[in-house]
């Protein structure tokens, strides 16, 4: 009976140190997992850091592009208000001596009237009114 037990302790002492083996394997198997995941999180960790720089930089550049647009625009902007006020009073100044102009004829084409029916009046200041519209018909077309 001993031999039966002895053969029964046997299987047990082998099946313990194929336990044991087995065991230490996967201990071993588990360091390796373990050290791969910690290799694979820090692979994780620089990709992602790397493309947050990425797109952190891109980010900066588009910015700076659109800044740049956007002060292109706005001196486009203020040089095309300068121009249209350049505009604006030359066109005025223009009126003004055009109705200066028309005002002129008008008066002295009144006095030219009112002396070809035999009506002079002193406070007309006829030869200062033929040279200031000469002067400003030579404004006007210069």
């Amino acid at each position: 009976m001993t031999g039966f037990l002895n053969k029964g302790l046997e299987c047990l002492v082998f099946l313990y140190e194929d336990a044991c083996g087995l065991n230490t394997m996967l201990e071993s198997k588990l360091k390796k997992a373990e050290a791969t995941v910690m290799d694979q999180a820090a692979i994780a960790i620089a990709k992602s850091e790397h493309y947050e720089a990425k797109y952190k930089a891109m980010i900066q550049e588009h910015q700076s592009a659109l800044q740049k647009i956007t002060h292109e625009a706005q001196a486009k902007s203020d040089a095309a208000q300068v121009q249209h006020e350049q505009d604006m009073a030359s066109y005025r100044g223009r009126l003004k001596n055009s109705v200066v102009i028309s005002l002129l004829h008008a008066r002295l084409k009144m006095a030219y009237e009112a002396m070809a029916l035999g009506f002079e009046c002193p406070s007309w200041n006829i030869k200062d009114w033929e040279v200031k519209l000469k002067d400003l018909a030579a404004c006007q077309g210069g």
